[in-house]
């Protein structure tokens, strides 16, 4: 009987772990004293809200720019690939940002527009959980380019 226990036990235990949190869910800050912009300028915060949402993921980005403006977005990340689905505050001029996952740490966007890429973001989760770091190389409004890396601490 007890054998049976300790085996249900950790049946139990190995379906928690499979149903595990995502490592990307849970509120995040922008470290901008650590996070590099070329062209520039940094924006003064951003702070990056993730939850679940089934197998994708549910994101609410709130941010200061250098100029303290405030802005916001929310969208969807399709786990499984695919284009994100923006609720507030998503991209203009018919661009589109399509995700891929291939591994539980790394997820990579690529955004297009009349068919081309414009740019791409890559964005790995630290083996400890505890920050993430989100690189940018992309073409801004005036065709500079921009080569950003980001790095998130977790809150």
């Amino acid at each position: 009987m007890l054998k049976k226990f300790v085996l249900g036990l950790m049946i139990l235990g190995f379906a928690g772990v499979a149903a595990a949190a995502d490592g990307y869910v849970g509120t995040w800050k922008m470290n901008v004293a650590k996070s590099k912009f070329s062209p520039g300028p940094a924006p003064k915060e951003v702070t990056v809200m993730i939850g679940e949402k089934g197998a994708d993921l549910t994101i609410a980005a709130t941010s200061k720019d250098a100029a303290g403006k405030a802005n916001s977005s929310k969208y969807t990340f399709p786990m499984k690939g695919g284009p994100i689905a923006y609720t507030e505050g998503g991209p203009t001029n018919g661009t589109t940002v399509n995700i891929k996952r291939p591994n539980a740490a790394t997820i990579e966007g690529t955004s297009m527009r009349d068919g081309k890429a414009t740019g791409t973001t890559m964005t790995v989760l630290a083996a400890d959980g505890k920050s993430f770091t989100r690189t940018v190389k992309s073409t801004n409004a005036e065709g500079k380019p921009v080569n950003n890396t980001e790095i998130y601490d977790k809150q």
